[in-house]
């Protein structure tokens, strides 16, 4: 028997969204874009900070979710 923990496949984010119903993962996905809008908007509108904008709002939402 090995020792080692079990690799984690599935991130926060995507094992959130699998417990959800569709109703609910596309609420949660309006809020992320919303969200990702709003940081991308108080950045100043960088062209390139898309990605990062999109995981710090996935992040905030996924707390809202929690609480």
């Amino acid at each position: 028997m090995s020792n080692e923990s079990p690799e984690i496949t599935n991130t926060e984010a995507e094992a959130t969204t699998a417990a959800l119903t569709s109703e609910q993962q596309e609420q949660r996905e309006e809020q992320v874009r919303l969200a990702a809008y709003y940081l991308w908007q108080a950045k100043g509108k960088n062209l390139w900070s898309d990605k990062d904008d999109w995981f710090e709002a996935e992040d905030s939402v996924i707390e809202d979710f929690k609480d």
